[in-house]
């Protein structure tokens, strides 16, 4: 049995390496950074802060039955299982880029029959391949850290959609529910409607109203008649949107179909604008996405450093009965002496993507800053509509009390009864139409703030 061991070592290459590395390349650009001391136009509603700190934010907006169903449309939607196969996906990327940092095995077996002059010899072959990258420019690691950003704007997309969708899904179930509420208060109306023609047209046949008044009372009949597919139509679409978001079809009913209007908490956790880097998730992957254009760039600068590798191969060879055992070690190196200016131009391309990334950064937090300033002022703006909207309430119920006693003690007649009845409901479409606002807003507001 005979043994040779071979080390090799290109010292050229190295030198040349060395002398590349001193070559400058473009450098890391400035990113800017969100204003850590910025504050909102107003002030939040009272009792601010006051409750526990969650992760889902619709368990703080409505009670615990809407929640439970919300999330279990949630679990049922197929965008969110697409978002769970993407971080999969990159979960999968993270540990290739792993395993190219460390060692390589390979079994290689080989057998030859060779004939000369008439004789035949056997050959035969065993032996195992091993290398190891030096990761000495760091390239391999920059590329890991990509990978693990990668994952975390995966992850932070997913959360993002789960939170629009838990937005969608209340705003739909406030959408139905006013315009249940409003076909409701419309057959009230029409019903008042009806009966204020019918005494209109009595008075007219006594010669006590004019046909002007008997036609007025019939457009303001028909102009409620005509809101009523409208209504409708609004809550068939608000339906199918709950189906959309709980993965049902048309046929199948919505998971949740109240006519009430949902209790939205009005308790808002007092935040700072630099916190909302922390609480919105889609923040929280523009940020990942400036760490995964920050190690592609610097990954990039390192693919023009030297590349070294450690290798060794073991094999045992039989020929003729001889048999010969090779112990092969070998330390790489390699560099591209000259490739036109493509790896510089990479480099340029990845810093440009950095520059980007960053600058979309804030571009991200401003338009959420402006986002939640703006739903503050709407929830505030709103609630000051209702206080004096009830005041309106008020007014119209003490008019119909008035017009109702002046008919009970005979000083008028049923007309103004009527029309006080007709203000009064009126009055009561706009309440709601306000306190859905105010629904939709809080739960907006809840969302925006994470």
């Amino acid at each position: 049995m005979r043994k040779r061991l071979k080390l090799s070592l290109s010292y050229l290459s190295l030198a040349a390496c060395l002398l590349a590395a001193c070559t400058p390349g473009p450098e890391r650009p400035t990113l800017p950074a969100p204003d850590a001391d910025a504050g909102f136009s107003t002030v939040f509603a009272e009792g601010s802060g006051t409750l526990s700190d969650q992760k889902d934010w619709w368990r703080l907006a409505v009670g615990d039955h809407i929640s439970a169903v919300l999330e279990q449309a949630l679990a049922s939607n197929p965008e969110l299982r697409e978002a769970t196969a993407v971080i999969d996906a990159a979960r999968a990327e993270l540990a290739q880029a792993e395993s190219d940092r460390g060692p390589k095995l390979d079994l290689e077996a080989d057998a030859r029959a060779i004939k000369e002059s008439g004789s035949t010899r056997n050959t035969r072959s065993i032996g195992v391949a091993g290398s190891v990258p030096l990761d000495v420019s760091g390239a391999l690691a920059y590329r890991a850290d990509a990978a693990r950003a990668n994952l975390r704007v995966a992850v932070a997309d997913a959360e993002q959609l789960q939170s629009d969708l838990a937005r969608d899904f209340l705003s739909a179930l406030i959408d139905r529910s006013e315009a249940s509420q409003r076909l409701a208060l419309l057959d009230r109306q029409i019903e008042v409607s009806r009966t204020l023609l019918r005494l209109t047209e009595l008075r007219f046949s006594q010669g006590l109203a004019s046909s002007v008044d008997v036609l007025q009372q019939r457009d303001e009949l028909a102009a409620l008649r005509q809101q009523i597919p409208s209504a409708q139509l609004d809550r068939i679409t608000a339906d199918n949107r709950l189906r959309r978001i709980g993965a049902r079809t048309p046929d199948k009913p919505p998971l949740l179909a109240i006519t009430q209007l949902p209790d939205v908490s009005s308790g808002f956790r007092t935040i700072k604008p630099i916190d909302l880097l922390e609480r919105r998730a889609a923040l929280r992957a523009s940020r990942a996405e400036i760490e995964a254009a920050d190690a592609r760039f610097a990954a990039a600068l390192a693919d023009r450093l030297p590349s070294l590798s450690l290798s060794g191969d073991l094999v045992t060879r039989a020929l003729a009965g001889d048999v010969t055992t090779l112990i092969n070690a070998a330390i790489d190196a390699s560099l591209t002496l000259f490739d036109g200016g493509g790896k510089v131009a990479i480099a340029e391309q990845r810093r440009s993507e950095l520059a980007a990334a960053g600058e979309r950064y804030l571009t991200d937090w401003l338009a959420a800053v402006i986002e939640v300033d703006d739903l503050i002022n709407t929830e505030a703006r709103l609630r000051e509509r209702i206080v004096l909207s009830e005041q309106r309430l008020d007014t119209v119920d003490t008019l119909l009390r008035a017009a109702t006693r002046r008919y009970e003690r005979g000083v008028s007649d049923y007309l103004p009864v009527l029309a006080a009845l007709r203000g009064q409901q009126q009055q009561q479409r706009d309440h709601l139409a306000l306190q859905a606002e105010l629904a939709r807003a809080r739960v907006q507001l809840h969302r925006a703030l994470g």
